[in-house]
C-alpha cells in the first residue's frame, strides 16, 4: 500500500513537472512568435472571416502604419471604414467581398488614414484560413507600408504628364486626351477644337531680360491661360512659348455652337495674356496668337486637327506683334 502510494506521489511530481516543462515551452515560442511579429516591417491581423466582422489580434506595428495601438485598432475594426480614405472605401470593399467569395489569396495598395490625418499607401495581402470541413475560420493578412514607393510612382507618372517648368499638362498628356475627345466626338456626334497659341515677341524677353525671366513670364502666362478658360478645359504646354487649349464635348451646356465657344474662349485667352505683368521691377506687355481647328467640321481626324489650328495660328502670327518692356 505505501508502495503504491509512492507511486502516485511521483507519477504526480512527473506529471507537474511535464506541465511545467509544456508551460515553459509554450511561453518560449509564444515569446519568439511575439518578437518575431514586433520586429517584421509589417502589421500582421487576424479577422473574422465575415465582412466587417471583429478583428482577434493585430500586432504591435500597427502603431507605426496608423498611430494607434492594437487595443485601439481592435476596438475600431467594427468601424473599419474609418481607417481608409474615402476614395479608395468602395474599392476595398468590393475587393474584399470578391476575395472572400473566391478563397484565393488577395493583395491590393488601398490608402489608409493615421491617426494624425496624413495619408497612408498600404499594400494588404490575406488568405483565407479554413477548417477541415472547408469552413471559413478567420483571414490573416499582413499590412506593408509603401507610401514611400507610391510616392514615388505619382511623382514619376506626374513628371511623365506635365512640364517640370509650369506645371501644365504636357504634350504626352494633351494628345491622350485628344485621342479620347475625338473618339467620345465621334460616338455621340459631338465637336472637338484645339487652339494653338504662340506668344508674340518672346524673344525679345529673353534676349533683354534673361532666360531666367522668360521662364517666369512662361509661368505667369500658363497661370493666366488656366484662369481664362473652362473647368472643362484642358491647357497644356508644348514647349517653348507654344501652349495648347483642348475644347472638347462641344457645344456646351448653353446650347452656343462650337464656333461660338471656341471663339469666347481664345478671345478670353488672348485678353488675359495681354495684360501687363510685373517682372523683375519692370512691365511687361506681352500678346499672343492663337489658332483654332474644330472637328468634324475643319478636320477629320487628330493629326489634321492639329495641323489646321497650328496653321491658323502662325496666319495669326503674321501680323509682327513685339513685346514691350518698360521699366
Amino acid at each position: 500500500m505505501e508502495d503504491t502510494a509512492t507511486d502516485a506521489v511521483r507519477d504526480i511530481g512527473a506529471l507537474e513537472a511535464r506541465l511545467r516543462d509544456a508551460e515553459r515551452r509554450l511561453f518560449e515560442t509564444e515569446a519568439k512568435y511575439t518578437n518575431l511579429l514586433e520586429q517584421l516591417p509589417a502589421a500582421i491581423y487576424i479577422d473574422s472571416p465575415e465582412p466587417n466582422g471583429p478583428t482577434y489580434y493585430v500586432s504591435p506595428r500597427v502603431r507605426d502604419l496608423l498611430g494607434v495601438s492594437p487595443a485601439e485598432y481592435i476596438a475600431r475594426a467594427g468601424d473599419w471604414d474609418s481607417f481608409i480614405h474615402p476614395d479608395d472605401r468602395d474599392r476595398i470593399e468590393a475587393d474584399y467581398r470578391a476575395f472572400l467569395e473566391s478563397g484565393r489569396p488577395e493583395g491590393g495598395d488601398y490608402r489608409y488614414l493615421h491617426a494624425d490625418g496624413h495619408v497612408v499607401w498600404i499594400h494588404d495581402r490575406s488568405q483565407l484560413v479554413r477548417d477541415g470541413e472547408g469552413r471559413p475560420m478567420f483571414v490573416q493578412g499582413v499590412m506593408f507600408d509603401i507610401t514611400a514607393q507610391k510616392e514615388a510612382e505619382l511623382s514619376l507618372q506626374h513628371m511623365a504628364y506635365h512640364d517640370t517648368l509650369t506645371g501644365l499638362p504636357n504634350r504626352a498628356m494633351f494628345e491622350e486626351h485628344l485621342d479620347l475627345a475625338v473618339a467620345r466626338a465621334r460616338r455621340y456626334d459631338r465637336s472637338v477644337a484645339v487652339l494653338f497659341m504662340d506668344l508674340d515677341g518672346f524673344k525679345d524677353v529673353n534676349d533683354s531680360m534673361g532666360h531666367a525671366a522668360g521662364d517666369e513670364l512662361l509661368c505667369f502666362v500658363a497661370s493666366r491661360l488656366r484662369e481664362a478658360t473652362r473647368d472643362t478645359d484642358l491647357v497644356a504646354r508644348l514647349g517653348g512659348d507654344e501652349f495648347l487649349v483642348l475644347l472638347a464635348d462641344l457645344p456646351d451646356d448653353r446650347g452656343a455652337s462650337p464656333d461660338a465657344v471656341v471663339q469666347a474662349v481664345a478671345d478670353r485667352v488672348s485678353d488675359a495674356v495681354a495684360k501687363p505683368v510685373s517682372l523683375r521691377e519692370r512691365t511687361v506687355e506681352i500678346t499672343i496668337s492663337v489658332g483654332s481647328s474644330v472637328f468634324p467640321f475643319e478636320a477629320r481626324d487628330v493629326e489634321e486637327l492639329m495641323s489646321r489650328a497650328d496653321a491658323a495660328m502662325y496666319a495669326h502670327k503674321r501680323r509682327g506683334a513685339v513685346a514691350r518692356i518698360t521699366s
